[in-house]
């Protein structure tokens, strides 16, 4: 038996550079067939299956490969656990849908599934670092391809519906589509960069950045200049300037400055504020007739009465008209309240807002374990229409309460340290154009989780999450630096000496 699995042991690390490249490859085409299934109004299970799929075959490969199983077990003993007090806490409150609420808890773990995963493929072979540069690129070719045949033949879905702007392919969720491109952008430049054809570089920059710019959400747009100008910082922390290439980048970055006026970003910008005004002017309109705006002090002051009625009555049409939904399920003085009692428009009506002041009503409402172990999912549904928030770590208090916030914190933590402790050890030897770049994928990924549900929840996102996170691993952890002379700005300090390995 033992022989056998060493058999299968060393078949697996033989194919290991097909494993990831395919691992790679097959994650924008589950995006694209889960987009087309969707188009032609057929069911997105065969997709969901083949994720699920993909994942247990990943995890039984990365276990197989393993010669520290016992981190395996403590992982799946820590997921059970915690899922064990999740779906008793769900219990207590009223288990709406078990099954749902597993499928949705399977998203979430797979990011540490994942990162174990390929740490263990990057130990086993010191050749897998390759393949996943190799990886990064056929995804980002997938992709680009998908983005020029839906402009081409007409079938691109537009990022935002309702004003037909934004180029978003073959892809179903933008936020997600976004995160992915952000992430991989900073990676694919630095590794064009390194490279030797300046054509290759060119044209992967050119590529990452003018999807960035025709997607049109604000942190696609932000993620351009991060990759930019991070790229040229970290080039001259290492002493790796190439004033050709440096040129390129600056003049990109130019182009895309002039050109925001006419990015998709800006101008569905503008439309949101027209609306806004057009909305705040209504609301000002149904309280004209008190000539004042209702403040939070107003209706605290306010003796019991005539006068507290008359200023909750004044809010009441506002709120009803604004917020009827989260009027209706929850009281209109609760909703008032939970809302400061506020009067602007854009912070009563902007959806992410508003979902996260539903989850923090219907927290109010569950026994004191669901501030500990979260919510189901099911429970966020009200007349049909989901109020799951819209930011990735609001959602994982929400789902998971505080005790599943803190678990993933932590996690995302410990590599964040890894990175302080290498560059404070030997920063000289640790700080590379490939350290620079995983870092900032690193830190756009976590501003996409902060400020959309694009990522630490969706699959297709989260896996190149997972694999930052191992190659930050391998970087600080296991990756073999040969001996070299300090460059760039390192130079500067200290004694000259060689940098051993290690």
């Amino acid at each position: 038996m033992i022989a056998l699995l060493e058999r299968w042991r060393e078949l697996l690390k033989n194919h290991l550079a097909a494993i990831l490249v395919l691992l790679f490859a097959v994650q924008p085409l589950m995006d694209i067939c889960s987009f087309w299934l969707d188009k032609l109004g057929m069911s997105t299970a065969p997709t969901l299956l083949l994720r699920m799929l993909v994942f247990a075959l990943t995890a039984l490969i990365g276990f197989c490969l393993s010669d520290k199983k016992r981190y395996y077990w403590g992982l799946a003993a820590i997921c059970a656990v915690f899922f064990v007090c999740h779906a008793v806490s769900c219990m207590r409150a009223g288990y709406i849908s078990p099954f749902a609420d597993l499928t949705n808890y399977i998203r979430v773990i797979q990011i540490p599934i994942f990162a174990l995963c390929l740490i263990t493929f990057l130990r086993a072979d010191t050749q897998s670092y390759h393949w996943v540069s190799v990886g990064f690129a056929v995804s980002f070719a997938i992709i680009s391809a998908v983005v020029l045949l839906s402009v081409v033949t007409g079938t691109n879905p537009y990022t935002y519906v309702d004003d037909q702007m934004g180029i978003l392919g073959w892809f179903s969720t933008t936020n997600s589509q976004a995160s992915i491109v952000s992430m991989m952008t900073p990676i694919l430049i630095c590794m064009a960069y390194k490279s030797k054809r300046t054509w290759l570089f060119a044209a992967t920059t050119v590529l990452a950045c003018a999807q960035l710019y025709f997607l049109g959400t604000r942190l696609a747009y932000m993620a351009i200049f991060v990759s930019i100008f991070g790229t040229i910082l970290v080039a001259a922390l290492c002493g790796e300037v190439k004033k050709l290439r440096c040129g390129m980048l600056l003049l990109v970055a130019v182009v895309c400055v002039l050109g925001v006026k006419q990015s998709p970003m800006y101008q569905h910008q503008q439309t949101y504020s027209q609306f806004m005004e057009e909305k705040q002017t209504v609301l000002n309109s149904m309280s004209a007739d008190r000539g004042t705006t209702v403040t939070k002090e107003e209706v605290q002051n306010a003796e019991e009465g005539n006068a507290k009625l008359e200023l909750l009555h004044t809010m009441n049409q506002i709120y009803c008209y604004y917020r009827s939904d989260l009027v209706q399920r929850f009281g209109v003085e609760r909703v008032m309240e939970k809302c400061g009692f506020s009067n602007d428009v854009s912070q009563m009506t902007a959806a992410r807002k508003t979902k996260i002041i539903f989850c923090e009503l219907l927290m109010d409402e569950m026994p004191e374990t669901s501030r500990l172990f979260g919510i189901e999912r099911d429970a966020m549904t009200y007349k049909g229409e989901s109020y799951d928030v819209e930011n990735d770590f609001h959602g994982i208090y929400f789902l998971y309460g505080a005790v599943g916030l803190g678990l993933f914190i932590i996690f995302l933590a410990y590599f964040a340290v890894l990175i302080v402790i290498a560059l404070f050890r030997n920063v000289q030897k640790y700080f590379t154009m490939e350290a620079g770049a995983y870092g900032m994928a690193f830190l756009l990924a976590l501003a996409n989780a902060y400020n959309t549900a694009g990522i630490l929840r969706r699959p297709n996102a989260s896996f190149y999450l997972s694999v930052i996170l191992a190659v930050i691993f391998y970087l600080t952890r296991i990756k073999q630096y040969p001996e070299t002379q300090p460059k760039g700005i390192f130079a500067l300090f200290g004694k000259k000496k060689t940098i051993k390995n290690g």
